[in-house]
C-alpha cells in the first residue's frame, strides 16, 4: 500500500499517468481510504482549474486576481 507522501508526491508531480497498473489501484485505494490525500487532491486540482481559467484570459487584472484568490479560498476552505 502507498504511504501519504507517495501519493502526495504522485499527486504533485502529475505522474499518475506513468504509474502501472498495481501502483494506479494503490493510488485509488489509498484516496478511498485517506481523507487528508483526498483534500490534497481536491486542493491540487481546483488550484490547477483556476490556473487554467485564468490562463484563457491572458491578462487577469486585479479584480480577477481577487475573485480567484477567494475561489481558491472557498475551495481550501470547503
Amino acid at each position: 500500500m502507498l504511504k501519504c507522501n507517495q501519493v502526495t508526491k504522485i499527486v504533485a508531480t502529475d505522474d499518475y499517468r506513468e504509474l502501472g497498473v498495481l501502483k494506479k489501484m494503490e493510488f485509488k485505494m489509498h484516496l478511498l481510504m485517506c481523507k487528508h490525500c483526498q483534500r490534497y487532491f481536491s486542493q491540487l486540482k481546483s488550484l490547477g482549474f483556476e490556473a487554467r481559467r485564468n490562463a484563457e484570459n491572458h491578462e487577469a487584472g486585479t479584480e480577477q486576481l481577487q475573485r480567484m484568490e477567494k475561489n481558491i479560498r472557498e475551495q481550501l476552505d470547503g
